[in-house]
């Protein structure tokens, strides 16, 4: 008799790919007419944007531009001249084993950048653009759950607490603010390059909301009304919700991930800079979802066959939020450090006997100026490596924590920054169940049979194990020997055969 099952289903957002895909693209960049010939180029930065993300037809691809400002000193000896360009990119990669429709989440990074003179008249850029890409598809698994089973069958029931991706979406906003000088800071007189680094300070689930704030870190560096540069930072906050699809309860987690999508800075009277910024919030819902699994099942009186099958479902098993200091000592000589960022790289992923290592990394860059009033461009890299005992796959994102702080030591230009380390493990471990029942008539118990044995619980064997094998219960046996739980290993157990 084949005994009746449902399908129960489960939905949730399965990962397909995690990784960075990079790009290098060049770029001749013409001296307008009305600019002096390069003599010196001081130093150049970059900002990578975010234009577009598409899936379609099992390919996945982003698309976005590379800003680019770059300074220099004239042939002549004239004042500082500063230039700005924009480099369009556009990344595809194949992803042959999809439905063809998901979410894609992006985190750019500059991956390098390099200006050089080709002439008096001409500079050849060359940009990096790295965007660590995660891309989730919608899944739907089938748990076959038993219907009303005869009274006689014993059943060994496991509940597993899988942290699933319930939700995965974004939301686009603008900040359009002004921002003031500080106090005691010189007037601008032209903008030399702008940046923009989002940072997240709190996220959390309300019900059917997904809440979060942070902070937008702007960097600027300009040439003041004296024609010398300063360097300065702002921090402008946000503060944002999202509309949820479903409900959820206070233990769910929301992990949002900024991108910038434009970015503008305009100078006003009075020095007031008027700022507008694009960001993309791509948020991912994660939350507990207990599934109750029939593993095994048997009886006293009759005989049983199953059928059973692996089922794969991923989770989040462990979240980490780990903060470090990168620091570099970089010789300059210099005498103040007008400007100092650091650029963060992608974090690398590496496994090796049952442990992962991520590198974070990163660039630090400034300008110093020494007593003549000369400018030079200092630079240098930092890294750090933190090691996590897992053979589950890592995700982690990186954000920088305020700005680089920056001063003199020994002869070199002693910085640091902190980085916020995010570290998540996705685990795909194959549970083994029971999805169908063939239950034989009912016997006649063997009058042969003892009533009592008498044995010990050997290594590695549970009470369902003894009670399996012996033709009891789980229930029988705690309560002729007086048990709460598992007992201990070789002891002696009276086993009632029923």
């Amino acid at each position: 008799m084949e005994l009746p099952f449902e399908k129960t289903v489960c939905r949730y957002w399965k990962q397909k790919l995690y990784t960075l895909l990079k790009t290098e693209e060049t770029q001749e960049l013409k001296i307008p007419e009305s600019m002096p010939d390069v003599g010196r180029i001081i130093s150049s930065w970059a900002q990578v944007i975010l234009r577009g993300k598409e899936w379609r037809d099992r390919e996945i691809g982003v698309s976005g531009g590379i800003m680019v400002w770059i300074l220099y000193s004239p042939e002549d000896g004239g004042a500082l001249q500063h230039l700005e360009s924009w480099i369009p990119f556009q990344i595809r990669t194949a992803l042959p084993d999809s439905s063809g429709d998901g979410v894609i989440r992006a985190e750019t990074f500059v991956q390098g950048l390099d200006a050089r003179t080709v002439s008096s008249r001409r500079i050849m850029l060359r940009a990096g653009a790295g965007v660590l890409v995660q891309a989730l598809e919608p899944e739907e698994v089938e748990i076959p759950t038993p219907g009303n089973l005869p009274e006689d069958l014993e059943l060994r029931k496991e509940t597993y607490p899988f942290v699933l991706t319930r939700e995965a979406g974004e939301k686009s906003f603008l900040i359009d603010e002004e921002v003031t000088l500080t106090t005691g800071l010189p007037k601008p007189e032209q903008l030399v390059y702008y940046r923009m680094a989002p940072e997240i300070l709190e996220e959390k689930v309300l019900g059917s909301k997904a809440a979060f704030r942070g902070m937008g870190n702007l960097h600027v560096l300009y040439i003041d009304t004296d024609g010398r540069l300063t360097g300065t930072d702002f921090q402008v906050p946000f503060a944002q919700y999202v509309e949820l699809n479903g409900e959820y309860e206070s233990d769910a987690q929301v992990s949002n991930l900024l991108c910038v999508t434009s970015l503008e800075l305009d100078l006003e009277p009075e020095g007031v800079l008027r700022l507008r910024c694009g960001m993309v919030s791509q948020h991912l819902v994660n939350a507990m979802e207990p599934m109750e699994l029939l593993e095994d099942c048997y009886s006293v009186c009759r005989e049983v066959q199953l059928e059973k099958e692996l089922l794969s479902v991923p989770s989040w098993l462990d979240h980490q939020n780990k903060t470090i200091t990168l620091t570099a000592a970089m010789l300059s000589e210099g005498d103040s450090c007008v400007d100092m960022i650091f650029t963060p790289a992608a974090p690398g992923v590496s496994k090796r006997n049952g442990m992962v290592q991520v590198e974070v990394s990163g660039t630090f860059q400034g300008v110093t100026m020494d007593r003549t009033g000369g400018y030079a461009s200092i630079h240098d890299k930092a890294a750090e490596s933190i090691r996590m005992e897992t053979e589950c796959e890592t995700v982690s994102h990186i954000q920088q924590q305020g700005t680089a702080s920056c001063r003199p030591e020994a002869g070199s230009w002693r910085t640091d920054t902190r980085v916020l380390v995010d570290l998540r493990s996705l685990c795909t471990k194959p549970v083994e169940l029971v999805s169908g029942i063939t239950a034989g008539e009912t016997g006649t118990p063997d009058p042969e049979r003892p009533s009592v044995i008498i044995r010990t619980k050997g290594n590695c064997e549970s009470l369902w194990d003894l009670a399996k094998k012996c033709g009891s219960t789980v229930g029988a046996i705690k309560r002729l020997n007086k048990l709460d739980g598992e007992p201990e290993e070789e002891r002696l157990l009276l086993i009632p055969v029923l």
